[in-house]
C-alpha cells in the first residue's frame, strides 16, 4: 500500500481467502488517517483468483480496479523475474501513475456472473473431451489398431458422461439467460448478425461485462486482436499491416469462426470476401477485415438496441 508520494505504507503477505481479506482490512484501518472512501484497490485481472478480494471489498463499497497484467507489465518497462512480492509494489505504482486510465470495477448482474462460471465449466469439460478424442485420432493416424481399441474401450463411458455434462451445462446457461429478459434480448440481438452464434454472443457479453467495458468498436476490435496495425519506421521499414498478438485469444478465436461462417453463406460479407480475394488480397488479411466488420456490427446493434438489418446500396 502506497500514498500519493509513492511512500510505502503497508506491505504484508496474506492468504487469498475471506479471512485473509479481513486481516488486510484490519491492518489498513490501523494506518494513520486511513479512509476507505479515498482508497483505490488495484489488482491484476486473473479471473477466479481475483474473486476473494473483489467479493470482500466490493461489498464494503471499496473502489476496485482490475487491470490486465500485460498492461501493467508494459507500462513499467523491462523487468527480470516475477514474484508476488515484487509484483505488488509494481501494481500499486501503476495504479497511482495511470489514474487517467482508471475504470472502476462494477459487479455485473448475478445472472451474467453465473453464466460466466457455467461457460468456464463448459470449456473445461470440452477440453477433457477433446484430449480423449485427439488421442484416438493419433492412434488411428499411426495405424495402432490394438492401442486404439483399448483406448476406445476405456474412454467410451467417460466421453459419454462428458457429453451429457456439457449438454446439461448448456441447458443451465439457457435457463439462466431466459430468466433474464435483458440478457435474452441482447443474445437475440447479437445472434441476428450473420456469422454470430450463441457462443460468440455469450462470450461477448461476458468479456465486455454486458457491454459496459467498451464504448468504441475500435477499442473492442483491439481488445479482441482483430484491429490491424501498421508496421513501419522512417523510409526503410515497410512491413505488412498486421494485428497485435496481445489480445483476448478466446474472443479472437470466436470472431474468427464467426467470420468463416459469414463468408460461407450468401450475403454481403461473402461477396466482400470473394471480391477482395479476387483482386489479389491475402485471404487471411481479408478474413481479418471481415472479423473487424463483425465487431463494428456488434457495437452498432448494441447501441441501437435493434436487430441487425442489411443496408442496401443506393441504385443510380
Amino acid at each position: 500500500m502506497i500514498n500519493k508520494a509513492e511512500d510505502r505504507l503497508l506491505e504484508c503477505s496474506l492468504t487469498n481467502t475471506k479471512a485473509g481479506m479481513q486481516t488486510l482490512l484490519g491492518k489498513r484501518q490501523k494506518l494513520p488517517g486511513f479512509d476507505q472512501a479515498t482508497t483505490l484497490i488495484c489488482m491484476e485481472h486473473t479471473g477466479l483468483y481475483c474473486q476473494p478480494m473483489v467479493s470482500f471489498f466490493y461489498a464494503l463499497g471499496g473502489d476496485l480496479w482490475l487491470q490486465s497484467a500485460v498492461q501493467i507489465k508494459q507500462s513499467l518497462g523491462v523487468k527480470r523475474g516475477k514474484t508476488d512480492k515484487a509484483d505488488a509494489p509494481s501494481i500499486a505504482t501503476y495504479s497511482l501513475r495511470h489514474q487517467k486510465d482508471l475504470r472502476l470495477f462494477c459487479l455485473t448482474d448475478s445472472v451474467l456472473a453465473k453464466v460466466r462460471q457455467l461457460a468456464s465449466q463448459r470449456e473445461r469439460l470440452m477440453e477433457m473431451a477433446k484430449q480423449l478424442t485427439d488421442i484416438a485420432q493419433d492412434y488411428k493416424a499411426m495405424g495402432l489398431v490394438e492401442e486404439l481399441k483399448l483406448h476406445e474401450q476405456t474412454s467410451e463411458l467417460v466421453l459419454l458422461a462428458l457429453k451429457k455434462q456439457i449438454a446439461q451445462v448448456d441447458r443451465q446457461i439457457d435457463t439462466e439467460i431466459k430468466a433474464d429478459r435483458g440478457l435474452q434480448t441482447r443474445v437475440d440481438l447479437l445472434t441476428s448478425i450473420p456469422g454470430v452464434g450463441r457462443q460468440t454472443a455469450l462470450y461477448m457479453l461476458i468479456f465486455t461485462a454486458n457491454f459496459t467495458r467498451f464504448d468504441d468498436p475500435k477499442k473492442l476490435a483491439s481488445y479482441a486482436g482483430v484491429a490491424p496495425f501498421a508496421y513501419e519506421s522512417g523510409t526503410s521499414v515497410r512491413g505488412r499491416t498486421q494485428v497485435s498478438p496481445m489480445a483476448n485469444k478466446k474472443l479472437k478465436h470466436l470472431l474468427h469462426m464467426a467470420a468463416l461462417g459469414a463468408v460461407r453463406v450468401e450475403g454481403d460479407l461473402k461477396h466482400y470476401f470473394e471480391r477482395k480475394v479476387g483482386a489479389g488480397k491475402r485471404k487471411m488479411s481479408v478474413l481479418n477485415a471481415v472479423r473487424n466488420k463483425i465487431v463494428h456490427r456488434i457495437m452498432a446493434v448494441m447501441e441501437r438496441g435493434t436487430a441487425y438489418t442489411k443496408v442496401y446500396a443506393k441504385i443510380g
